[in-house]
Parts: structure tokens; C-alpha cells; sequence
């Protein structure tokens, strides 16, 4: 919903190698989307139907303006890349939504922590009328990236004088695909800390604290590994069960697996991590997975910030059905995203 003016505008300004779209929804504050939106409205998702990618948004309430529908019908099918399929899963009857949009029926909507650009025709009648999807505004939670409530009453403040709209944080990393897979849809239980680091709201008070590495000494290449055989919808407690085969692996991948399908991998050690400063770990799966540095769960496509030295790593690894993948890949304060080498990891020996 950006206006043709501000496109300029950045673009004069940038005439540089950096993306200019991105640029602008990088630091695009949410008085933006409130300036440039005749109407604002807070809903809730009513119906959806995944077969044809289709869903409806009841009005609940006006917050700006005054909405021209009551049930606001969204095409997700025609969205680009990966964006459709992600979107519908995340689509949930009874899930909260805010819904901002113009005279030219650009809109965008707000579900569970993320935009989604629309488009409409302002000619047609608002009981007929389309809304066809565009993209996830991958950068815009930069904006904001709290519950579609919580949104919703920050609007009802902003609009009544007792807020003001919150600046862009360009600390927030961008959504990626894994980000966005590991998000928790509406209604499940929520930890706001564990949450995948894109949708993780940052506490401008507290500066962050490098973790300290564990240093063990006496250790070998490569990773312990356990193997295990069975069918699980989701990760496994891999305490619980018993291994149908252990042993080390020279890096992250699935060459010790048995079978093609059904099985379960869980990999410890550690990690030598260069110098003090931001990582970033990034997972290229099918399945299910589940990576932690000590005992903290790691936000895949986020940053974690550590201190040089060896810190204990796991990752759990669930292959449900045939021809899966794993790629662990990393980057750090002085290296581009590039594959975990395996000179980076090890093991305590078995005793």
C-alpha cells in the first residue's frame, strides 16, 4: 500500500545495489500504513477453504473510517512463491485480523504477527468483491510484529490520542520461509521468547548478553548421533525412546539414516564459534526439526548473539515421508551464509 511518492523518493535516494523495495519496507513505520489507509477495521477470520485457497474476513469494527463491507472475501491462490501455501495454513476460523485499505483498494492485512498485501477492484459491489493476494510483506514486521489484539488496540489508542505509533525496528530480521513454517499458528500456546525470531518483539531497554561458551575439554570430530525408527506428526521426546542405532557424524546431514522414511535423528556436541557477535542459523528441510545452542531453542532465520568459544549444540530431525533433506548453514559477523563446516563441530567421546 506504499504510494508512488515515497517509491520515488527512496529510489532517488538509493540508486545504489540495495534493493529499493526492500529498502522502504525495511524502515516503513506503522504511521504509514495509518496515513495512507482510508479505512481501518478490525475483524475476525470466518471461513476457509484450503482446496481453493479461499477465506473470508468478518468486519467486527471500524477503527479509521467506515469499513464498505461487512465480509471481506480473499483469493490467497494467486500469491506468489511460497507465500499462498504458507498463508493458508495460518488462516484459522476465529483468528483476529486488522484490515487496512484505500480508495484504490490497496490493502493490507494483519493475521498472527504478519501482512499480507491485497488488492481489490473499488468498482465492483462490496458484497461481490474480490480481494486477490499479492505477497507476504516479509519486512514489515519490522513494523510491527505483536498480536493481531494487541494491533488492534494500539490503533483504538493511536486514533484516540493516548498512543503514539511505534518507530520501524530494523533489528527485527526479515521472514523467511523457515521462519515463517515454525511459526505457531492462532490458538496454539504461545511462548513470546521461543517464538521464531522475526515475530519476536525486541525490549529497547535491555541490551542483549552475548551467551558464554561451555569450552569442555578433551573432545573429538564430528557429532554424536542417535537413530531412531517410528512415525511421529511432530518431534519426539527422544529421552523416551530407545535408539536403533548411535555413533558420530562428520557434519549435519542424513547419510546415516536407514530407511527413507520414518525415522528420527538427534545430533549433540558443539559448535566452535569464531569471535563475539551475531549468528545466524538457517535449517533447509522438509520435516520436522528443532535446533538448540545449550538448552535454548534456536529461532531459525534469527540472530543469536555468542561469545567466542565451543558451545554445546543439538538438533533434532523427524523424516515423516520419502526424499528428505537437511542443510545446516550458517553466517557470522565476519563470514556470508555458507554450509556449517565440519571443522566447526565436536564431540566428548564415549567413555
Amino acid at each position: 500500500m506504499k504510494t508512488t511518492a515515497a517509491l520515488v523518493l527512496v529510489v532517488a535516494l538509493l540508486a545504489g545495489p540495495f534493493p529499493a523495495a526492500a529498502y522502504i519496507e525495511a524502515l516503513y513505520p506503522l504511521q504509514h500504513f495509518i496515513a495512507e489507509s482510508d479505512v481501518i477495521a478490525e475483524g475476525v477470520i470466518e471461513k476457509v477453504d484450503a482446496k481453493r485457497s479461499i477465506a473470508t474476513v468478518r468486519i467486527t469494527r471500524s477503527i479509521k473510517g467506515r469499513s464498505h463491507y461487512e465480509v471481506v472475501r480473499l483469493n490467497i491462490g494467486p500469491g506468489q512463491e511460497w507465500h499462498p501455501e504458507a498463508v493458508m495454513a495460518q488462516l484459522v476460523p476465529g483468528a483476529p485480523a486488522v484490515m487496512f485499505y484505500n480508495a484504490e483498494r490497496r490493502a493490507e492485512i494483519y493475521v498472527n504477527r504478519f501482512f499480507l498485501q491485497l488488492s481489490g477492484d473499488p468498482t465492483q459491489a462490496p458484497e461481490k468483491a474480490w480481494w486477490t493476494f499479492t505477497h507476504i510483506e516479509v519486512y514489515c514486521n519490522r513494523t510491527f510484529n505483536g498480536t493481531a489484539e494487541e494491533l488492534a488496540k494500539l490503533l483504538c489508542d493511536i486514533e484516540a490520542g493516548k498512543a503514539k505509533p511505534p518507530p520501524a525496528d530494523s533489528r527485527v530480521p526479515v521472514i523467511t520461509k523457515e521462519a515463517f513454517r515454525a511459526l505457531p499458528v492462532w490458538g496454539q500456546a504461545v511462548d513470546p521468547q521461543k517464538l521464531p525470531a522475526p515475530f519476536v518483539r525486541h525490549d529497547p531497554v535491555r541490551a542483549p548478553k552475548a551467551r558464554d561458551p561451555e569450552n569442555p575439554t578433551g573432545l573429538e570430530k564430528g557429532l554424536s548421533f542417535q537413530y531412531f525408527e517410528g512415525t511421529w506428526e511432530r518431534l519426539p521426546d527422544f529421552d523416551a525412546l530407545k535408539p536403533a542405532a548411535s555413533g558420530v557424524a562428520e557434519q549435519l546431514d542424513l547419510s546415516m539414516r536407514k530407511r527413507d522414511q520414518q525415522y528420527g535423528l538427534r545430533f549433540t556436541g558443539f559448535i566452535e564459534i569464531p569471535r563475539e557477535g551475531n549468528y545466524r542459523f538457517t535449517i533447509k528441510s522438509e520435516d520436522g526439526f528443532k535446533l538448540l545452542i545449550g538448552t535454548d531453542e534456536v529461532a531459525i532465520g534469527g540472530d543469536v548473539l555468542l561469545k567466542a568459544g565451543k558451545h554445546a549444540i543439538t538438533l533434532c530431525y523427524v523424516q515423516k515421508s520419502a526424499d528428505g533433506s537437511l542443510e545446516v548453514l550458517w553466517e557470522g559477523p565476519d563470514f556470508p551464509k555458507q554450509k556449517l563446516p565440519a571443522a566447526a563441530l565436536s564431540h566428548r567421546p564415549a567413555q
